[in-house]
């Protein structure tokens, strides 16, 4: 008993300091707060393989039922380099906030600190000879969002002033969020043409943000209220599940389809000390939405391979993401994100005995009305249009996997929303672009 209590109570710590090792900086996701694609390959393929099965990571993110393809054992690992850029630009008009409140029209931009982070990830399949089953694992980066803005001291952007009674916007605007999974399943070749998988996904993020808008105000040590800053970086574990079928119509042609559930996690906690040192309690809860996924392969020759995919992510039915505005307290109850469809497709086109180019293209739609611009600030999952680019050079008994891909700047404005509703002569602007590149290696044995 007393080895399971030490367990129990070490094994937070532990599940925590994983994920600051995998995530020192946010992520920065594309299809709303996912990625787009899952490890080299599926990334250049702009995140197409539900169909497709093209290679382990992308199979086991996207569908699971695609591992029963791959024979003996097939091992991938990656690492990706994000490099984001995001500006916060915001105005407001002179007696906005009432008589002399600001005196004059302030309007100003912040760009974002840059951020760059880094996010490995690996995939493992095991199809036993003459067996029927397959059996997978990965671990997985597949979603996130940061921003890390400096206050605006000179009163240029007044969203970034100090808040109340020294100003009346957020002060520095600061916000990591990273989510990790485990999927672990298994599959089953129903027939030659048929194959089906399933898969639990254990799941753990980490979230801080500053100041945190879903705290209760107060106004201990001050004239008015405030919001406390979630500084500290809290986990939550959380838990989902996927399925999946795969067909092959024919030599040529094949196509998938999967369910995501939603991973529901535990609440994230803190306890934030006010300007008088008192400590208060914190707590947030986000989940990840539900997902499907469908999507087709063609191959028109024994060189080329072309995928097509199309998701839906709910984000409308999801918490921490289906509510937006304030509640009775005046914390905000979410981010009020709407569902999304993306789309995206790629080719695989081998050019010599051991080489192999990829292009594709991925586009979301964006989950954010212009509307919650404001509510939005610390998580602008906003852009939509991707560009895609990706090689496989085979070294040896090993495959040598590179992407890169653009997200094309996306920007959307609304104006500031107090408890009485939106406020005139006002108006903030996100702005979002990034770059990435992904390298991997890969073997089946």
């Amino acid at each position: 008993m007393k080895l399971h209590r030490q367990l129990t109570a070490f094994a937070p710590r532990l599940f925590a300091a994983l994920l600051t090792l995998l995530f020192p900086l946010a992520l920065h996701a594309t299809d709303g707060h996912f990625l787009h694609g899952a490890g080299p390959v599926n990334e250049a393929m702009g995140g197409a393989d539900t169909g497709l099965c093209l290679d382990a990571t992308g199979s086991v993110a996207w569908n699971p039922a695609c591992t029963a393809l791959f024979k003996g054992r097939r091992f991938e690992f990656h690492g990706t380099i994000f490099i984001p850029w995001r500006s916060l630009s915001s105005t407001v008009n002179a007696n906005a906030f009432g008589p002399g409140v600001p005196a004059a029209t302030l309007s100003g931009t912040t760009v974002s600190h840059t951020n760059t982070a880094f996010m490995p990830g690996l995939a493992f399949v095991y199809h036993a000879p003459d067996s029927r089953n397959s059996y997978h694992f990965a671990m997985l980066a597949v979603s996130g969002f940061g921003v890390d803005y400096d206050e605006s001291k000179d009163f240029s952007n007044p969203i970034l002033t100090p808040q109340p009674p020294n100003g009346f916007g957020f002060g520095s605007l600061r916000s990591n969020y990273a989510l990790l999974t485990m999927p672990i399943g298994a599959s089953r070749q129903l027939s030659d043409r048929l194959t089906a998988g399933i898969s639990i996904v254990p799941a753990f993020s980490m979230l801080k943000v500053v100041p945190a808008p879903f705290a209760t105000p107060v106004s201990a040590g001050s004239t008015m209220s405030y919001y406390l800053s979630a500084s500290n970086s809290a986990w939550a574990f959380g838990v989902g599940a996927q399925a999946g079928v795969h067909y092959k119509f024919n030599d040529v042609v094949s196509a998938g389809f999967s369910y995501h559930s939603p991973i529901w996690f535990r609440d994230f906690k803190w306890e934030a000390a006010d300007l008088t040192g008192v400590k208060h309690p914190i707590e947030f809860e986000m989940d990840l939405p539900q997902v499907f996924s469908m999507g087709i392969g063609i191959k028109p020759t024994e060189r080329t391979q072309i995928g097509v995919d199309a998701r839906w992510f709910d984000y409308s039915h999801t918490t921490g993401f289906d509510k937006s505005g304030y509640n009775n307290n005046g914390a905000v109850v979410g981010f009020g994100w709407r569902s999304i469809w993306a789309v995206g497709g790629g080719v695989q086109q081998q050019i010599t005995k051991s080489t192999k180019v990829i292009g594709g293209y991925n586009f979301s739609q964006n989950p954010i009305p212009n509307s919650l611009t404001f509510f939005n600030t610390p998580a602008p999952g906003i852009v939509q249009h991707h560009i895609t680019s990706g090689l496989v050079q085979h070294i040896h008994s090993w495959d040598l996997n590179l992407a890169y891909y653009h997200a094309f700047q996306n920007s959307i404005t609304g104006p500031w929303i107090s408890a009485q509703g939106p406020v005139p002569g006002t108006s903030v602007t996100s702005k979002m672009s990034e770059n990435s590149v992904t390298i991997g290696f890969s073997r089946s044995f």
